[in-house]
């Protein structure tokens, strides 16, 4: 805080304050009953003592009054009047007694121990919120009761304002009080005196008492007053006389700019901040009218900010409960969702199973179809005379043995041989029996007939198409053995390779006599077709004449026939190899493979080796391993599958009904997103209506919410309307009795003069 410097004294009395004030204390008098302590403070009209009361050992302060003319009298049966009108409010400091006739006069009041706010500010620089909010919440009641009771303070500042052991609030320094009947100007102190109080001619107004009340507040929150610069305090100090530098504070407060650092103030509400920007407004018409609208504005913010958890609440409420049933609503919506798609995919799983079953039940009639065919051929009697009557040639055997055996020698010898084996009477006859099943069972899907002898040598051949008429025809396989093939062993697999020699070798038995062949019908591992680069697959049977073995017949088929399936947009049938071995897993028939066929291409050779992934068969949604490869990309999707099984006839047990596994399963894919559309479709629909009500819900009580805000504020308004006088404010402080009329302690009436007290004013 400033130093202080009075405004109403001449040059004299200035220069005798300052000579005083270097002058050590003297106390000024021996007071009955009193013990002087301690020298508290003086001014140009007096001096402040600590004493004790002798009777009580109270500590009071006393205030001596220098007697020098009627007018300082005057002024000390002025303030001491006041004093005694506001006896018993908590707010002010109390009088306790009066010395008329000593020498100097006193007064003796309250001691308030703990010093002014103007000390307190000193120390603390600024004070939090919630403090300085309640010391003007105090102050103001104060000087509600000041008003109330006709008198209005004219110098409040925080000099003036002390604050006892609970560090409360007591106004205190009346000297330049007026009573609300008075017409006489009394100036404050500068940067907490309204500007239109800076004014020689000014009458009061209970609109001074609030500028100041509201300037207070703008210290005890800043550490400055508002208005406060240096720029300022220069320039009026450059005015000259007292009534220029009144009149440069009126236009220099008038023509600033608004203060604003209150506003930056952490904790500082808007309704704080416009309280505090009303009651130091330079327009006395915009200020608050009274003390008492101050009072219910700030009831108004505290109902505010006690409203604002409810508030809250009122918007958080809904929100959170929204927000609640939201969550539910998802977890509702996914839950029903999911059950929908997962009892869709089960149907659509259940579905495909059964389309499966109905492929692989024509597919396996076709199974039965080429079995019979084969059986038909290997248990015809005249084939049978004729098969085991070239095995028994002894001519013929030792040709069969020289192409059977693996460690025949030189490709030119074994050549040879071949040829004279393809021109044997006995075996030529045996390629008439090829043609006769085919034209009578009319089976256009084989690729190729065949006969093989005990040793697994070709003995004749049909290719589908034509009858072998010529002997280069006949030259293709006839003569060849073919003992490590599946369908000659009845294994899984074709036997391996054991030599990488020109001479192709195979793990077969050395001695022809003794290989390992069929027993029965047997379906055999698929092998690659060198002209369409596809699978095909063979089917044979032994041939037994009168309890011996003595050859096998067959026929291949070229995968792509078997699975007759009307494939739509989004399903098709895969057929797929299940046996193990190497084998295991591989696709046999596909519908892109058909687009390849379809254009007598040959199948790429990426597509030739992918494999099911017969272990993730059961998992859904299912990948296709033809989507995988960069020609299969229209089949890069997730389906929903059903697998079954094909069965053929066991012909062999002579038992209707007895069925085989063949070991190849049919694969019915159907697109994923097809299947769940229509759940994705309704639960998108829901999700749309759900999101509108929320959107609805959500609206409808912000709507709400901001009505019930509007209609608080609005109440709170027309509560500080209905008291916030509207005419002259001087009207709002009650009119009080002419203290001309009253006697104190039973004292003469005395005339109060317009003179100041001891306090000095001041200008910084």
């Amino acid at each position: 805080m400033t130093i202080e410097r009075t405004q109403q004294q001449t040059d004299e009395q200035l220069h005798d304050a300052k000579l005083k004030s270097l002058e050590p204390p003297v106390e000024p008098a021996q007071l009955e009953g009193y013990k002087l302590v301690q020298h508290l403070g003086a001014g140009a009209f007096g001096q402040v003592w600590l004493a004790i009361d002798k009777k009580t050992g109270r500590r009071v302060a006393i205030k001596f009054y220098n007697r020098r003319s009627v007018g300082d009298v005057s002024a000390l049966a002025k303030e001491v009047q006041k004093l005694a009108t506001l006896a018993a409010d908590r707010h002010v400091v109390q009088l306790l007694d009066v010395g008329w006739d000593s020498d100097p006069p006193y007064y003796v009041m309250d001691y308030i121990d703990r010093g002014s706010l103007e000390d307190l500010l000193r120390t603390e620089k600024t004070l939090p919120v919630s403090e300085a909010v309640d010391i003007f919440q105090d102050v103001a009641t104060g000087l509600v009761n000041l008003h109330g009771k006709g008198i209005l303070h004219c110098d409040l500042k925080p000099g003036n304002v002390l604050l006892d052991v609970d560090r409360k609030p007591r106004l205190a320094d009346f000297g330049q009080s007026r009573l609300s009947t008075e017409a006489t100007p009394s100036l404050g102190t500068l940067y907490y005196m309204a500007p239109e109080q800076a004014d020689l001619e000014a009458a009061p107004d209970a609109r001074w008492d609030v500028y100041a009340l509201g300037a207070v507040l703008y210290v005890m929150l800043t550490g400055r007053p508002p208005y406060h610069d240096e720029t300022f305090s220069s320039m009026m100090e450059k005015s000259g006389d007292i009534k220029n530098r009144l009149a440069a504070y009126r236009k220099g407060i008038v023509e600033s700019k608004s203060p604003v650092k209150h506003r930056r103030v952490s904790g500082v509400d808007r309704a704080l901040a416009d309280i505090i920007d009303r009651c130091i407004a330079p327009n006395p018409k915009t200020r608050f009218a009274n003390v008492q609208s101050i009072l219910f504005a700030l009831r108004q913010r505290q109902e505010s900010i006690a409203r604002r958890p409810l508030l809250v609440l009122g918007l958080l409420g809904p929100l959170l409960l929204m927000a609640i049933v939201g969550m539910a609503g998802w977890s509702a919506y996914k839950s029903a969702v999911n059950d929908s798609d997962l009892a869709i995919t089960n149907k659509a799983a259940q579905s495909n199973a059964f389309a499966a079953q109905l492929a692989a039940r024509s597919a396996a009639e076709q199974m039965d179809e080429y079995f019979r065919a084969v059986n038909s051929l290997a248990q015809d009697k005249v084939f049978q005379i004729d098969l085991k009557t070239a095995i028994t040639d002894p001519d013929f055997t030792k040709l069969r043995l020289a192409l059977a055996d693996p460690n025949t020698n030189g490709a030119a010898a074994l050549e040879e041989t071949r040829q004279r084996f393809i021109q044997f009477p006995q075996r030529r006859s045996l390629q008439t029996h090829l043609a006769d099943p085919i034209r009578r069972r009319n089976l256009s899907q084989v690729s190729s007939w065949w006969i093989y002898d005990n040793y697994g040598n070709q003995l004749a051949s049909y290719f589908a198409g034509s009858l072998i008429t010529s002997e280069f025809e006949q030259n293709k396989t006839v003569g060849r053995n073919y003992s490590f093939r599946s369908y000659f062993t009845g294994l899984n697999d074709d036997l391996i390779e054991t030599s990488d020699s020109a001479a192709r070798k195979y793990a077969v038995a050395p001695d022809p006599a003794n290989r390992q062949h069929v027993m029965r019908s047997h379906l055999s591992a698929v092998f690659l077709s060198e002209a369409t680069n596809t699978w095909k697959i063979a089917f044979s049977t032994p041939v037994i004449v009168d309890g011996e073995y003595v050859g096998v017949v067959g026929l291949t088929v070229e995968m792509g026939n078997f699975v007759e399936f009307q494939s739509a947009q989004n399903q098709y049938a895969v057929m797929y190899d299940g046996r193990p071995g190497k084998n295991h897993g591989l696709v046999l028939e596909h519908p892109l493979f058909d687009q390849f066929l379809n254009r007598r291409e040959k199948l790429p050779a990426a597509l030739v080796d992918c494999r099911v992934n017969v272990l993730k068969i059961a998992e859904q949604p299912f990948e296709d391993p033809i989507g995988k490869t960069e020609i299969g990309v229209d089949y890069c999707d997730q389906y929903i599958s059903g697998v079954a099984d094909v069965e053929f006839s066991d012909l062999d047990l002579n038992t209707e009904g007895a069925r085989r596994r063949s070991g190849l399963a049919i694969l019915v894919l159907e697109n994923y997103e097809s299947i769940i559309e229509p759940s994705r479709v309704l639960g998108t629909r829901m999700l749309t209506l759900a999101i509108r009500a929320a959107v609805i819900a959500l609206v409808v009580a912000i709507g709400m919410w901001i009505f019930a805000a509007r209609l608080l504020r609005n109440s709170g308004r027309q509560l500080v309307r209905s008291f916030s006088p509207s005419g002259d404010s001087s009207q709002s402080v009650r009119s009080s009795e002419t203290f001309g009329n009253r006697k104190l302690g039973g004292s003469q009436p005395v005339t109060v003069s317009a003179s100041d007290d001891n306090k000095s004013k001041s200008s910084e």
